[in-house]
C-alpha cells in the first residue's frame, strides 16, 4: 500500500521477543503452532531459532503416543524433552495436544488426523490412559512443566460420535488431574463444524462431558477448543459462533481458538484449498484472524510456524518457507527453513504492539463506511500516562480479493488520543501491520480532536489492518 504524501516514513516496528515480553512482566493471548513433530512432518531443530523472536508467549506441540511408546510400556520422551526445554529457554510456554492412537495395542485407535479413538473397554483405552498419566508425570517437574493439555485433535472429523468422544475426554481429563491437579483441560480441538453445520456435535459433547468429568475437573479449568477455518476470517463470528460460546460459558468453561491459518499459495488439499492465496493474502488473513480473537478476549493459535511436509504434499500454511517437498519418507523432502514469509514479519509487528496492557473500548460512537472493521483500545502506562489506539481494515471479502486502498473518513464521538490532546505536536502515528512501517502524520487536518471526540479524514485503509495510535504504542527503528 502506498501511503499519501502527507505521511512521512519513520521506520519499521521494532520486534519484541517472547523473552522481552516476559521480562517486561506482560503477556498476550497469542500462540503459534509447532505441530506434527511427532510424525516427522516438521523438525523442531529446523525452526527453533524463529520461535522466540516471533514474540508469541505460547506454542502448540503434539505429543504423538505412537512416537513416544514404540515398545509396549516403554516411553521415550527425548524428542519432547528437547522441544520443551528449548521453548522454555526462549520464554515460550508449550501446550500439549495429546494425540493420536497406537497400533501396538488392540483397540489402540488410529494414528493420524480423522482417526478413531482408542476404543472403550479395550486394552488400547487402558494403555492410552497409562500413556497420558506417564506423559503428565514426566512433564510435571519445574524445569519442564506443561500445564495445558488438549485431548485429541478434531475428534468430530473421524468416526467418533459425540457421546463416545465425551466419555473418552472425561476419562482422559480425570487421568490428567490425578497427576497434575492444577492442569488445564482443553476439550475437543473441534473442526469448523461445531460453529456451523455440525453444531449439535459440540453441544452433545459439552453436555455429556460436563456430566461425566467428575469433581476433580472443575469447570473453570476447562477450555473448549475449536478450529474455525474460513476464507474470510471476519465471517467466523456468526450467530452460531455466539451460541457456541454462550453454551460453553454457561457451563463455566471458556473457549479457545486452537488452530487456524491460511496457505501462502493455492493448494489442492488441506483446509482453505483451491483458492488464489498469496504470501500477502496469508499475512492479512493471519492479522485479521488474530485481531478478531484479541478483540473478543479469545486465546488464539496461528497454524503454523513452518511449512509441514506431509506424506501426500506440503502444507503451505507455515509462515516460514521450507525446501522442496518429495514423496521420500521419513522427512518428505527438505524441511529446512529457506526464509520467513511476509506473514512472519506481519505477525511480529502485531506481537510487538498487542499485549495484556491493552483494554478494549466499546461504544465509542465511531462511524465509518460499511464493509470496514474498527477496534478501539486504551493503555495506561507508567506515571498515569494514557495512550489510545484505533485499528481499521476492510472486512467484506477474503484477504487479497479486494486489495484497493481507500481514503476513508471516521468520526468517533466518545474517543480521543490522550497524548495528542495534551500536546498538539504529538500527533498519532500510523502503522501498516502488513509491512511493519510506521508513519508520522504531517498534515494537521488528518486527525482533528474536539471536546470529547475525534474526526479522521482521508485515512488510507485496505484489506489488512492499519493502526492509528498515540505516540509510544508502536516502537520503531
Amino acid at each position: 500500500m502506498a501511503p499519501p504524501a502527507s505521511f512521512s516514513l519513520l521506520g519499521t516496528v521494532t520486534p519484541r521477543s517472547a523473552a522481552q515480553l516476559k521480562a517486561a512482566g506482560i503477556t498476550s493471548p497469542f500462540s503459534i503452532g509447532g505441530e506434527t513433530t511427532d510424525r516427522n512432518f516438521s523438525t523442531y531443530a529446523n525452526w527453533r531459532t524463529y520461535l522466540g523472536p516471533l514474540g508469541f508467549p505460547k506454542a502448540r506441540v503434539q505429543t504423538g503416543w505412537a512416537d513416544v511408546e514404540r515398545v509396549r510400556g516403554t516411553y521415550d520422551f527425548a524428542k519432547l524433552d528437547t522441544i520443551v526445554t528449548d521453548m522454555k529457554a526462549q520464554s515460550v510456554e508449550p501446550w500439549f495436544d495429546l494425540v493420536y492412537g497406537n497400533a501396538l495395542y488392540s483397540g489402540g485407535g488410529g494414528t493420524g488426523l480423522g482417526a478413531a479413538l482408542p476404543s472403550a473397554g479395550s486394552e488400547g483405552r487402558a494403555a492410552w490412559l497409562n500413556f497420558v498419566r506417564a506423559t503428565v508425570a514426566h512433564f510435571n517437574t519445574p524445569e519442564r512443566k506443561v500445564t495445558e493439555w488438549q485431548i485429541w485433535n478434531e475428534p468430530d472429523l473421524g468416526p467418533n460420535s459425540a457421546s463416545v468422544y465425551a466419555t473418552f475426554a472425561a476419562q482422559t481429563a480425570r487421568a490428567i488431574k490425578e497427576v497434575q491437579p492444577e492442569a488445564k483441560i482443553l476439550l475437543g480441538g473441534f473442526t469448523q463444524g461445531v460453529i456451523s453445520n455440525n453444531y449439535q456435535y459440540g453441544q452433545t459433547v459439552l453436555t455429556n462431558f460436563a456430566n461425566e468429568k467428575g469433581s476433580t475437573v472443575p469447570n473453570a479449568d476447562v477450555q473448549v477448543v475449536y478450529h474455525p477455518y474460513n476464507a474470510n476470517p471476519d465471517a467466523s463470528y456468526s450467530s452460531t459462533f455466539d451460541s457456541f460460546r454462550a453454551s460453553a460459558e454457561a457451563r463455566g468453561f471458556t473457549i479457545r481458538q486452537g488452530e487456524n491459518g491460511a496457505p501462502s499459495a493455492s493448494q489442492p488439499e488441506f483446509a482453505l484449498n483451491n483458492l488464489p492465496w498469496t504470501e500477502d493474502a496469508q499475512a492479512k488473513w493471519a492479522l485479521r484472524r488474530l485481531l478478531g480473537d484479541f478483540r473478543r478476549g479469545i486465546e488464539s493459535n496461528l497454524f503454523t510456524l513452518t511449512e509441514l511436509h506431509y506424506a501426500s504434499a506440503k502444507n503451505l500454511k507455515g509462515i516460514l518457507q521450507t525446501g522442496a517437498w518429495s514423496s521420500a519418507a521419513p522427512t518428505y523432502g527438505d524441511q529446512t527453513v529457506q526464509r520467513p514469509k511476509a506473514a512472519y514479519r506481519a505477525v511480529q509487528s502485531l506481537a510487538a504492539i498487542f499485549d495484556s496492557r491493552l483494554t478494549s473500548l466499546f461504544n465509542q460512537g465511531c462511524t465509518l463506511p460499511s464493509g470496514y472493521t474498527i477496534q478501539a483500545y486504551t493503555r495506561l502506562d507508567a506515571n498515569d500516562i494514557r495512550r489510545n489506539m484505533l485499528v481499521v481494515w476492510r472486512n467484506n471479502a477474503r484477504p487479497g480479493e479486494n486489495e484497493a486502498t481507500a481514503a476513508i473518513n471516521i468520526t468517533c464521538t466518545v474517543f480521543q488520543f490522550p497524548r495528542f490532546a495534551s500536546n498538539p505536536t504529538l500527533r498519532p502515528r500510523y502503522v501498516d501491520l502488513l509491512t511493519g512501517r510506521v508513519y508520522a502524520l504531517t498534515s494537521s487536518t488528518t486527525v482533528v480532536q474536539g471536546a470529547s471526540g475525534v474526526t479522521i479524514t482521508g485515512l488510507p485503509v485496505y484489506d489488512s489492518p492499519v493502526v492509528l495510535a498515540d505516540q509510544g504504542i508502536a516502537l520503531f527503528n
